[in-house]
């Protein structure tokens, strides 16, 4: 039988001693056994998985994106959300990766939209003929079905922003697949009801509105912390 290594007892003793000194500094100034477990295990995460990795190694990887209504956009504040709303994306895309270290690069917007219509006149257009172009790894397409900043029926005039989008992700090389499709409804405030229209003009309400739906659309891809969770909007 192969001898057992005994523990050191000053090892021992000086390891629990550290760990009793760590609880009782965290609570003197008042941590959250959240705070204190994060200071005791700083290697643990407690970030929520996305549903598709956008990241599955750690190298920098190229985007596009491509917002575009189901029916060309007339109204006005639809043309604002389809030039407004790929900045919103690609500014929580960026955030979310600097939280995970990760490395992206976002195609500007005014090369896709040049591109995305010079394929349109010419009849050649997809969004893999767009992500090829730019040699990009990933195309994400988001298709407003639509949308609406306004709560229905409602006197006085009341700001709810409502959408429906579909979203899909095409991975760029050998097979030019659709490796992820989503059908979503946003909402904006939820629960807390329409906002007064007069409390604030519609450019502000629709930041607030792209701000909310850039951000859920970016947890479907990159991990996010667990507190946005019991986000109430």
């Amino acid at each position: 039988m192969a001898p057992q290594l005994a523990t050191h007892p000053t090892r021992f003793w000086l390891r629990w001693s550290l760990l009793g000194l760590a609880f009782l500094s965290a609570f003197s100034i008042g941590c959250s056994p959240a705070t204190i477990a994060m200071a005791l295990m700083p290697w643990t995460s407690n970030n929520v998985d996305p549903e598709y990795k956008l990241f599955a190694k750690d190298k920098e990887i190229t985007l596009v994106m491509l917002v575009n209504f189901a029916q060309p956009p007339f109204d006005p504040d639809h043309v604002a959300i389809q030039s407004e709303f790929p900045n919103h994306l690609a500014q929580f895309f960026r955030k979310r990766c600097q939280e995970n270290k990760h490395k992206i690069k976002i195609v500007a917007q005014t090369e896709v939209r040049s591109k995305q219509e010079d394929l349109q006149a010419r009849g050649t257009y997809t969004p893999i003929e767009v992500g090829k172009h730019f040699k990009a790894d990933y195309v994400l397409e988001l298709n407003i079905q639509s949308c609406s900043l306004y709560e229905k029926n409602h006197y006085p005039k009341a700001y709810r922003g409502t959408a429906e989008i579909a979203i899909d992700l095409y991975k760029i090389g050998a097979t030019d697949e659709d490796e992820f499709h989503k059908d979503m409804r946003f909402e904006f405030p939820g629960l807390r009801g329409p906002i007064d229209a007069g409390t604030m003009n519609a450019a502000a309400f629709r930041r607030l509105f792209l701000n909310k739906v850039a951000r859920d659309v970016s947890k479907l891809f990159i991990a996010f912390p667990n507190e946005e969770r019991n986000l109430l909007e």
